[in-house]
Parts: structure tokens; C-alpha cells; sequence
């Protein structure tokens, strides 16, 4: 006699290793994932601790003028800067105005003067004059100057100078 199968066969994963499966891959993803979150923790609180202290450095620096010699023959002035500051500061770029005809004299750039704490540092650069090329002339030689450094920090420094201490 024939016996019939009135119930299908199934076959199925057992639940145990049907958990074992799935651990399998879940493991690895969220080890991935975890260590990634860590690292790009570590990351911004490194970006963020180390910002903070550059704007403490930004917040010590601190340049005084002590002198504006300009040349008299020539178009050259010196700068004498004292880093009365705390921190070592690094001269980025000077300005030099004419305040009468607010003529840009002096559009330096790419400078890179560095002052260390407690010294003075001069700094020498030629002015763009139109004219004779020289402070004493008459176009040049009663006008207020405003001069302005910039330093690496965001600080900025300003002063207003007339040649010859007229």
C-alpha cells in the first residue's frame, strides 16, 4: 500500500541559528559604525580644544609702534614694532593710507615678520608715490598716514603718523 503525504515537507532554519545568522552581521556593522562615531568624536572635540586655545593666543598678543621713519630721500619708512604680548606674533600684511586722498601707499600682502614677546622688530617697506618718490615732497610731506599691520592671529594694529613730525 501507498501511503500519500498529505502534509508538505518544510524545511526551516532553526531559530538558534537563525539568531547566530543574524548576529553575525550585525556585529561587524556596528562595530564599523561605533568605532567610526568614536573616531569623528575624538576628531571635533581635537578641532574644537585646539581652537580655543588659539583665540587665548589671539587674545595676548599685543604690538606697540615705537617709531614711523620715513625716509626723506626716498619712498621707504621703517616700522619699529615692540611685541609687548605674551605670545609670539607673526606681521601678515601692512596697509599704508593717505588719509587726505585716502591713497593706498602701502599694500603689503604677503609678509611674514615675526615679533617675539618683550622684543622690538623693524620692518621696512617702500611706499607707492606717485610723484617724486620721496617723502619730502610737497605732496606728500603734509598728510596724515594711518598705518595698519595684520597678524596671522585676526589681530589688528593701527596708528596715525605724519612724516618728519610735522
Amino acid at each position: 500500500m501507498i501511503l500519500s503525504r498529505s502534509v508538505k515537507e518544510r524545511r526551516g532554519v532553526n531559530q538558534i541559528v537563525g539568531s547566530l545568522f543574524m548576529l553575525a552581521l550585525v556585529v561587524p556593522v556596528g562595530t564599523v559604525v561605533l568605532t567610526k562615531g568614536l573616531n569623528e568624536t575624538g576628531e571635533i572635540t581635537n578641532r574644537l580644544a585646539s581652537g580655543i586655545t588659539y583665540q587665548n593666543e589671539g587674545g595676548r598678543e599685543s604690538l606697540v609702534f615705537e617709531n614711523i621713519m620715513f625716509d626723506p630721500n626716498s619712498n621707504q619708512v621703517t616700522l619699529s614694532i615692540r611685541n609687548v604680548g605674551s605670545v609670539e606674533s607673526m606681521i601678515v600684511k601692512i596697509l599704508m593710507v593717505k588719509m587726505d586722498t585716502q591713497e593706498m601707499l602701502v599694500n603689503e600682502k604677503s609678509i611674514a615678520v615675526r615679533a617675539q614677546p618683550k622684543t622690538g622688530t623693524n620692518i621696512i617697506t617702500e611706499a607707492d608715490l606717485q610723484f617724486s618718490q620721496k617723502w619730502d615732497d610737497p605732496n606728500y610731506l603734509n598728510s596724515e598716514y594711518k598705518i595698519s599691520v595684520l597678524t596671522s592671529k585676526g589681530n589688528f594694529f593701527e596708528i596715525m603718523a605724519r612724516p618728519f613730525n610735522t
